[in-house]
């Protein structure tokens, strides 16, 4: 019988696996939604106040937060997983995902302060 050195903390992955597919199915969703706005601006079809007023909406707030929240955790969970499977040293592990996670929410927490600071 083969004993296993390390489990790490998930043991299964499965937590890791489902908030990765989450994520990505909101991805899947929201994220064509501002490509859409950016090549209707570049063709012309939508102008400056237009963009504007539909940045400023409640709804287009709340969509662009999500959006922003699912990105990150699905970064964040593919960026974990490659540096546990990857980096076999616990003292640079540990170390590293937690400057990766203080790092990506910093970077959520501004955007999210830039989006519902525009009014």
């Amino acid at each position: 019988m083969r004993t296993i050195k390390e489990p790490g903390s998930a043991h299964s992955g499965l937590s890791d696996w489902y908030w990765q597919r989450l994520s990505a199915v909101v991805l899947a969703v929201l994220l064509p939604l501002p490509f859409f706005l950016l090549v209707a601006v570049y063709s012309g079809s939508v102008d400056q106040q237009g963009l504007l007023d539909v940045l400023d909406h409640v709804a287009s707030r709340v969509l662009h937060s999500v959006l922003i929240l699912a990105l990150i955790i699905h970064a964040y969970i593919g960026l974990k997983v490659i540096l546990e499977d990857y980096v076999h040293v616990l003292g640079w592990r540990i170390p590293l995902i937690g400057t990766m996670l203080v790092m990506m929410s910093g970077f959520g927490i501004w955007w999210l302060a830039l989006i519902w600071a525009w009014a």
